[in-house]
Parts: C-alpha cells; structure tokens; sequence
C-alpha cells in the first residue's frame, strides 16, 4: 500500500525537479550576477558560513561578500557587542550545513590534491550544492503535506490539491526560483509540524508525537518567527481532552510539547545572546502593527494565488468522516492566527504576498477537499482540469510579473 501511495508523488518529484533545475539554470544565466544567496537569502546564508567555517556568529568576513546581494542597511554594527547584526533567524542557516559542509570537505579534499580553489563559502561550487539542498528540504515537506491528505483524502484528491498548493499558487515562485530565501523551507517545517500535531490528535497517549511536534514548532518558529503562532494547531485537542478528562494526556503531553518546542529554539537564544547581546529580543523593531493590522493584504492573497480562493470556499462544504472536527478547527484558527500577524506586518514586498505562503499548505487540506464535493456535483472527475489550469494561471502571473521588471528597465529580481 505504501509503494502505491508513493508512486504518485514520485513522478510529481520528477517534473519538479526537471523545473527547478531549468529555473535554476536560468537564474544563473539571467539572475542577479552569478550568485545564488541573495536578498534575503543572503543573510540567512552568513549563519551557514560563519558557522562552518569561523565558528562563530561574527559576520565580519560574511558582509564582505555583500558587494549587491543583500540590503546594506541589515548589516548595521550593534552598539552592544560591536558585531554585525542579522535580523534573520538562524533555523535555515542551520539547516543548510549539513550540503554546505558536506561541500566544504569536498572542496578541501580537492585543494589538497593541487586544484587551485579558494574556500570562502561564496563560490558558485558551495552555493549550488546548498541551494539544492534547500530545495529539497522543501519537497520533503511537501511530501509530509501528501502523506497527510492520503490520510484524510481519497488519494486523487491528495495528490491533486498537493500539486495545487506546490505549482498552482505563489509558493512555487519561491520553490522553484528562490530556494535561497525561507519562505519554501519555512512552509516545509509549517507541514512538518501540522503533521506531526495530527498524529496527536490521533494518538494522544503517544509522548513521541508530543515532542515530535513541539521540536518541530521550535524548529519552524526558528526559521521564521512568525511560525510560533502555529502552536494554535493544539487548542482543538487541548479543548478535546480537557472534555474527555484526560489529564494526564494533557499534562504529560502539553509539558512534553514545551519542553520540545523550547529546546529546540536554543540556537536562536544563543545566536541573539551573541549579535545582540540579549537572549530575547525582537530584531526587527516595534514596526508590527498589533492593533492595525492592514486587512487588504488578504485581496492580494487571492489575487496572486487564485486558486486560494477554491481551497477557501473548501473550508465550507462538508468534509468526510476521516478529517476529524477538531483537527479541522485547529487548522483554520491557525491560518486566520497567521493572516492576523502577517496583516500586522508593515512590509509584504516581493511576489505574491510572500509571508504568507509559509502556511499556504495548510490550505491544502480545503483544497482536496473543495476538488471531491466539485467532482460530486458535476458527476465527473474534473479534479484535474481544475487543478492543471490553476497551475497555468499561477505560472502566467508569475511570468507575467519579470517580464515586466525585465521590459521596464528596473531592478530585475530573479
């Protein structure tokens, strides 16, 4: 059974691998120089190098390579400690190490055998090995994403919404063109968690799944902050077992899930101790508009990503028996929980409202869902169609939105 249920995903992995690769090929052609860590990306990417090879978060020798990629302004020195600051966290840059250093043994085995190679971390030879890498970081969760619908869905329909959330909305634009910023490894590690928290759901007596899910918050709060806010996903069953009266379930668990979720995120406490000289702080200011939170950012959800709008009205019809109510209730206050912080937010530059494609795969439950009840009232399986030409529209916005950077002679960020 579970050959058949991979056999799907596994030609989804190859048609998204062959696009990546052309995209990737293009970047380098047509992209910003010949670097791949840009942008954001950029600073994300420092952690990993200065890790690796400084062993320390002193981005002294990192910055020195900024020469365009990245914002000058995030670079400032911080009056504290007299480091360079890093507003960013360090979750991705840790999960890139393991290609960045597997690379960088590579690399000196090869200095060794007389090859003349510098070893700054900045080379296109370190840089392609890690942005692979974090391409498929992404893919893996969205085969977390794929394991769980079949575990809700008809398989069709979880396999057509998984294609839908991955090529037919705004997320593919940084999966497949800007692997180098968070935003395809953060929606992973959002998966990762909501994977994790329906196996709890399932089995609430399991402690692993207790701290299986909290690592994974820590982890996913760690790459961006903003994800913490997912711990939302646990008030269906907190609620579901304070009715059942299992106390020790909640005790046991929810302690365990803590305990998780806080040591995981260490890293982060550490790495603010050292840049900023404090163990908690917000390195991004009191820009966050709490009490004015900018609704209209929610139209440019739809907007960039339409086939939202199907997933949303999903969340309406009936769902089958396999979703369970309270599982269900969660996911949706988590995804208001973010449109509410990512609202919040001053700043949502960049294609497609692109904080918010983070947790685009939580619609993806809506989604297979609103792609079974269409197939129901039309009698027909139209699933398909309805999904291919989704990921058209997607993929005409996208191009629609470089080609005209590119014909208007401005800045052409690809």
């Amino acid at each position: 059974m579970a050959t058949i249920k991979g056999r799907p995903f596994v030609s989804l992995v190859a048609v998204a691998l062959s696009l990546f690769l052309i995209a990737t090929t293009a970047k380098l052609t047509m992209g910003k120089g010949k670097a791949l860590f840009v942008s954001d990306g950029f600073y994300y990417y420092a952690y990993t190098v200065s890790l690796m090879l400084d062993r320390d978060l002193d981005f002294s020798n990192q910055y020195q390579f900024n020469r365009g990629r990245g914002n000058p302004a995030f670079a400032y020195i911080v009056p504290e400690t007299g480091r360079p600051a890093n507003q960013y966290g360090i979750g991705l840059g840790l999960l890139w190490l393991p290609a960045f250093a597997a690379t960088h043994l590579v690399a000196l085995m090869l200095k060794a055998l007389g090859l003349p190679l510098s070893a700054s971390g900045y080379e296109l030879y370190y840089e392609l090995p890690t942005y692979l890498w974090s391409f498929l970081l992404g893919l893996a969760g969205m085969y977390l994403l794929y394991r769980l619908l079949t575990e809700l869905f008809e398989h069709r329909y979880a396999f057509w919404a998984t294609i839908g959330i991955m090529f037919g909305t705004a997320l593919s634009n940084y999966a497949f063109l800007h692997a180098n910023m968070s935003h395809w490894v953060s929606a992973a590690c959002s998966v990762a968690y909501l994977y994790a928290v329906y196996r709890v759901y399932r089995q609430p007596s399991d402690v692993h799944w207790w701290l299986i899910s909290g690592a994974a918050l820590g982890l996913a709060a760690m790459v961006r902050y903003q994800n913490a806010a997912l711990g939302v996903l646990l008030v269906g069953l907190l609620w579901q077992l304070l009715r059942e009266q299992k106390w020790r379930n909640l005790v046991v668990g929810l302690t365990a899930h803590v305990f998780a979720a806080v040591a995981i995120f260490l890293p982060q406490i550490f790495a603010w101790q050292a840049i900023y000289g404090e163990s908690i702080t917000n390195p991004y200011g009191s820009y966050v508009r709490w009490l004015t939170p900018n609704f209209s950012y929610i139209a440019w959800l739809y907007a960039y990503s339409p086939l939202l709008l199907l997933a949303t009205w999903g969340f309406f019809r009936q769902f089958p028996p396999t979703v369970p109510m309270t599982f269900l209730v969660s996911v949706t206050l988590a995804l208001l929980v973010q449109l509410y912080v990512n609202c919040a937010l001053p700043e949502v530059g960049g294609y497609g409202v692109r904080r918010m494609t983070d947790f685009f795969p939580y619609f993806g439950v809506a989604l297979a869902n609103a792609l079974r009840v269409l197939d129901e009232l039309v009698k027909k399986q139209i699933s398909p169609i309805t999904t291919f030409s989704a990921v058209g529209v997607n993929w005409l916005l996208i191009a629609g939105f470089y080609l005209r950077q590119l014909l208007s002679g401005g800045r052409f960020h690809f």
